[in-house]
Parts: C-alpha cells; sequence; structure tokens
C-alpha cells in the first residue's frame, strides 16, 4: 500500500462516513459520538501503520485527506518520526479531535489567555497517547504541544478540525523568558485522495 493509495481502503471511507454523519448531526455530543467513533477506526484491523508512509521520508509530515470540505471540516494524517516535537500552538479557533492511530505522542495541554501581544500560557495536563486514544478540545484559549518521545519508533496519527486549517499560532519564549506568539501558515504535503 502506498499513501496515494491509502484513501481507497474501507478504513478511509469509514473515516469520511464518520464525518459526513457528524455534519448532519453538528452538536456537542455529536463531537463526542465522533470522537469515538475515530477512535474505534484507529485501532481497525485495516487502519494505516507508521512504517507505510516512513518509505516516505523520515521527515514530519501533514498529509491532508480529499473530501472532506464538503463537509465543513478538515482531516490529515500526521507522520511523526522518532523524537519529532512541535512549539506549543493553538488551532485558531477550530474544535479539534486528534487520534493515535500507530505509536505514540506526548500531549501537554495548555490555556491561553492575556492579550494577544502578551499572552500567558498555564500548563493543564499531560496526555500519553497511544494507538486508539484521543485528544479532543473545543475553544480559543485551547494550545498544545505534541511530541513523539520515542528516539526509534515512529507515529502516525488522525487530525480532524472543525473547518480549514489554513494559519496557526505557535508560542515559544524569547531570551527575556516571554512568551512570543508568532502567526504560521500551514504547510501540507501530498493529499490523499
Amino acid at each position: 500500500m502506498t499513501t496515494n493509495r491509502l484513501c481507497e481502503t474501507s478504513w478511509l471511507h469509514r473515516v469520511l462516513d464518520s464525518l459526513s454523519a457528524f455534519k448532519r448531526a453538528n452538536t456537542p455530543a455529536a463531537l463526542g459520538t465522533l470522537r469515538d467513533e475515530l477512535k474505534a477506526l484507529a485501532v481497525a484491523d485495516d487502519a494505516p501503520r507508521a512504517d507505510v508512509f516512513a518509505a516516505e521520508g523520515e521527515q514530519f509530515r501533514r498529509h491532508p485527506i480529499a473530501a472532506v470540505e464538503s463537509l465543513d471540516s478538515s482531516a490529515l494524517l500526521m507522520y511523526w518520526p522518532a523524537g519529532h516535537a512541535t512549539l506549543p500552538h493553538d488551532h485558531a479557533g477550530l474544535w479539534g479531535i486528534e487520534i493515535v492511530i500507530d505509536g505514540r505522542l506526548d500531549v501537554d495541554e495548555y490555556t491561553k489567555s492575556g492579550p494577544a501581544d502578551q499572552p500567558v500560557l498555564a500548563f493543564a495536563r499531560s496526555l500519553q497517547l497511544e494507538a486508539g486514544d484521543a485528544a479532543m478540545f473545543t475553544g480559543s484559549e485551547y494550545v498544545h504541544r505534541c511530541r513523539n518521545r520515542s528516539n526509534t519508533t515512529a507515529t502516525l496519527t488522525l487530525h480532524v478540525y472543525g473547518g480549514v486549517l489554513d494559519a496557526y499560532t505557535s508560542f515559544e519564549r524569547d531570551d527575556a523568558g516571554r512568551i512570543v506568539a508568532s502567526r504560521r501558515v500551514t504547510v501540507s504535503d501530498r493529499p490523499l485522495s
């Protein structure tokens, strides 16, 4: 199987079916149901595996899933090579569900407050997600940092957002220890279709 053919699998069609059912309901309870359906799909026998994506190289990649724009959401498969980590970042106010399909992902969650030019990040909790586990978030104050802590094993995750995530804000400390916010444009790799 190649990543070009991944979207032809029955697994991916079931992901799209779950997103379509959510679009019709579109309630907070339906969001929880969507999370639970996607968690079950993450551990299905025909779910994709990180080693398939490793054949294309060992860099972090974001592969958009085609055909979700009409569902008022975006979905991506992300490949996390061993040791890869993101800066703390938001999701431009969109709700999101991030599910581990293969491997492990550590997620540090924060609550953002304060003015945009002087943000404050308060640590909320750490999650250690394995295959079938999910982080779900709503609200513009949500920020997280994701890490594949393994030195040897890649991770594959499914990310679903309540809209198109074409830009986000990342947060890092300057030399004086102040948190600096930087607006960034998302970069995606080859779409899966």
